[in-house]
This record gives structure tokens, C-alpha cells and sequence, in this order.
């Protein structure tokens, strides 16, 4: 089964980044953090792609001018065209369905996931491909959706995004539609400074499986919060 990894990122001084977390710890500090969450993602992606030769990852990016940039190299990158978040998950699943069998999407909020997650999905796939395989995020939204089926444009159209419903209302359209899901299990996307605390921690307990673009994280949040988790 050929899966695309489509990852959706933003470009640093073309979109803005992180405004939640920048409200709490200042664009400075927001930034850094997206750099090195972006990092984090790309040696998963990178490292998974390797043993999962199935498995081809693919930048999608909010910004139509950054598809050429160095920052971009490491795999194939492409635009996710305009409209609603909806909009764009549909245009970049239509494309990507054109040459593989299913299609994988994670964003760069959740810089903790390991190759295993990315290993897992693709394997629960493999044995119910007529199924939705999420990833429930603890805000109610979603780190992971992989399909070997398209999804219509008009369920990923008509789901409202960034609500604690999102997932639910996303697998409710899916399964009135005719289609099944099954869910993982829950991780945490990065938006507030409470997040980044609770971020620590889960790096903290995973240290001896991190990648090395994963300890650069976890050293930062280390030097930017005191024994208290107060700091930045």
C-alpha cells in the first residue's frame, strides 16, 4: 500500500505561527519553538520513511511562494491551495490519492509523536483499509487521519475546525456517509503555554526513544523553565 505523509506547516515570515502560544511567551519564543517542532516532525516523518518504504512523506504549506525554499528540501513540497481548512484537506487529499493508495495527514503541533504512531496507523490501515484510521488530539481535534479511501470534499467542507468537536463531527460525517472509523490513542497538539509544560513532561518520559531533533526540544523547554515549570 503506498501511503502519502502529507504534513501541513507554515512558513515562518510568510504566515503568521503559533499565535496562541505567542500570546503566552511572546513571538520570539513562539517561533523558536515552531523551528524546532517543525525539525521534530521532519526526523519522524524522515526516520519512518525509512523503515516503512510504503510510507512517502510530502510537505503541504499554507504559502503558495515557500514550495521552493531550502527550508522545504528534505521531501516533496506543494501548496495546499486556497479556501477554509476544510477546503484545503480536500485539494490536498484529491492530489495526493492521484498516485498513492491511501493518505496519511499530520500537522507539526504534536512534536512528542514518535515513528511507532506513524508505524501504527499505517498497519491498522493495512488490516481494515476500508476504514478511517484518527488520531484523537486532547483538545477535541485530531493529530492523525489516515484513509485508503478518498473522503469527500463535502465532509471535509462541512466539519468546523478548532472546536472541541471537530473529530466527533468529522467521523459523524464519515460514518453517516457509509464509511467506518476506528480512533488511536489521544495525544496532545502544542497551542498554549500549558501545553508546552505538559510537552516537557511527555519528552521527559519517552528521553531514551527521543530522535535527536526531539532532545533539542526537550534541552530548550528545559532552558526556558525552571524545576517549577515556570519560565519562558
Amino acid at each position: 500500500m503506498k501511503c502519502a505523509l502529507a504534513i501541513f506547516a507554515k512558513t515562518i515570515g510568510l504566515s503568521p505561527v503559533k499565535t496562541r502560544l505567542a500570546a503566552d511567551i511572546g513571538v520570539e519564543n513562539a517561533e523558536a519553538f515552531y523551528r524546532l517542532s517543525v525539525k521534530s516532525i521532519e526526523a519522524v516523518a524522515r526516520t519512518t520513511a525509512i523503515s516503512e518504504t510504503e510510507l512517502f512523506p510530502h510537505w503541504v504549506l499554507a504559502e503558495q511562494n515557500a514550495v521552493d525554499l531550502v527550508e522545504w528540501s528534505a521531501f516533496p513540497a506543494r501548496w495546499t491551495g486556497e479556501g477554509s481548512l476544510g477546503q484545503r484537506l480536500a485539494n490536498v487529499s484529491e492530489h495526493l490519492f492521484q498516485n498513492h493508495d491511501a493518505v496519511m495527514f499530520i500537522g507539526t503541533d504534536s512534536p512528542q509523536l514518535g515513528s511507532e504512531s506513524l508505524v501504527n496507523a499505517l498497519n491498522l490501515l493495512k488490516s481494515a483499509p476500508q476504514k478511517c484510521i484518527t488520531g484523537p488530539a486532547v483538545d477535541g481535534g485530531f493529530y492523525l487521519f489516515v484513509s485508503a479511501q478518498l473522503v469527500k470534499r463535502k465532509i471535509w467542507e462541512s466539519v468546523g475546525y478548532s472546536l472541541e468537536s471537530t473529530l466527533t463531527d468529522l467521523e459523524d460525517s464519515i460514518v453517516k456517509a457509509g464509511g467506518s472509523v476506528s480512533r488511536m490513542k489521544p495525544e496532545q497538539d502544542v497551542d498554549t503555554l500549558e501545553d508546552l509544560i505538559t510537552l516537557r513532561k511527555d519528552l521527559r518520559a519517552r528521553s531514551c526513544k527521543l530522535l535527536p531533533e526531539q532532545a533539542n526540544l526537550l534541552s530548550w523547554l528545559d532552558n526556558h523553565f525552571d524545576s517549577d515549570n515556570k519560565g519562558i
